[in-house]
């Protein structure tokens, strides 16, 4: 089932919220895998995604990451969260949402990036301090939860 169409189906346009995930990818040298959007707002930014009617956070976490990026994950632990005004956004088509995140990181990792061109246009390991300039406010919240704590 797609949750957000099944909600927008009942609320039209109007804010609601939504809680998802984020999860933050590492590799050996403590960079971050960031997904350069391909649907709006696209820009930079953590990979993530919606957490579906009846789904766990966790689950929500690995489905997500091997939708976008083909990768499988294992041990997730918990980073923290973002929510509130900070995290509102209207989209093109009128929809407007305020995101619940969750975010989680990961060490442990295995398979092949690949690109769908669809949600994703491309994937990149960056350090903490060569990020791009365009990422949403709320991922550089949860960046500085991991780099900064």
């Amino acid at each position: 089932m797609d949750y957000v169409k099944y909600i927008r189906d009942k609320v039209g346009t109007d804010a609601i919220n939504l809680t998802g995930v984020n999860i933050l990818i590492i590799n050996d040298k403590n960079e971050i895998l960031l997904q350069k959007r391909g649907t709006f707002p696209y820009k930079w930014g953590l990979i993530g995604g919606i957490t579906e009617l009846g789904e766990s956070l966790e689950d929500t976490a690995v489905r997500e990451i091997k939708e976008e990026t083909n990768l499988n994950i294992e041990d997730l632990t918990f980073l923290g969260t973002t929510s509130g005004k900070d995290c509102y956004i209207e989209f093109p088509s009128g929809d407007k949402a305020y995101f619940i995140t969750i975010g989680y990181y990961t060490k442990t990792y295995s398979g092949e990036l690949k690109v769908d061109n669809v949600e994703t246009r491309e994937l990149r390991f960056f350090g903490y301090e060569e990020l791009p300039e365009n990422i949403p406010s709320s991922h550089n919240k949860m960046l500085d939860k991991y780099y900064l704590r």
